[in-house]
């Protein structure tokens, strides 16, 4: 329990170091009538994913890059990227690509400067622990980017529950989940 109770505490500072304003426009990006795009790259994809499912579950268009039935992106969409470092080449070639479509790019990110970026439109600073266990990252007993992986997936599930309206119930999003299993 040990470990346990040190995950716990280790993810709730950081959750708690969040500026609320930051969330808060995250949770007005989530409540517009746009289409949305999610990218990352290996565990922060993973997370991006999870995250686009729950959106979806809401009613709202979304969709994941990189996947075979992910259309092309447009002036006013919204791509949310997720990325620790906030400088994998791959990712900023999706971010500065989407930008020039006009989409509105918002970036969930340990790196608090990319908001100086020409491409990154919001910003919301997650000041964990990376797998780059640099200077100004707060420590961790856990590996690689747990802690960011971790934060993240709970601060953007609170943030798609914010966005949600009184008129979404449980069984209003269960009709939304996959019947094909």
């Amino acid at each position: 329990m040990a470990t346990i109770n040190q995950v716990i505490e280790e993810v709730a500072g950081v959750l708690h170091n969040c500026k609320m304003q930051e969330y808060d426009n995250l949770v007005d990006l989530l409540r517009q009538d746009v289409r949305f795009f999610f990218t990352g790259e290996g565990r922060s994809g993973l997370v991006a994913k999870m995250i686009a499912m729950r959106l979806m579950h809401s009613g709202k268009r979304v969709f994941v890059t990189g996947e075979t039935t992910t259309p092309s992106i447009r002036k006013g969409d919204a791509l949310i990227v997720i990325t620790g470092s906030g400088s994998t080449p791959s990712i900023v070639h999706v971010c500065k690509s989407a930008s020039q479509q006009d989409a509105y790019v918002f970036a969930v990110t340990t790196n608090a400067e990319l908001y100086k970026e020409s491409w990154c439109d919001g910003i919301l600073h997650v000041p964990a622990a990376t797998k780059q266990r640099a200077h100004n990252e707060p420590p961790t007993i856990q590996p690689l980017g747990n802690q960011f992986d971790q934060s993240v997936h709970l601060l953007l599930d609170a943030a798609i529950i914010d966005s949600l309206s009184e008129g979404h119930t449980h069984e209003s999003l269960r009709t939304q989940h996959t019947n094909l299993e």
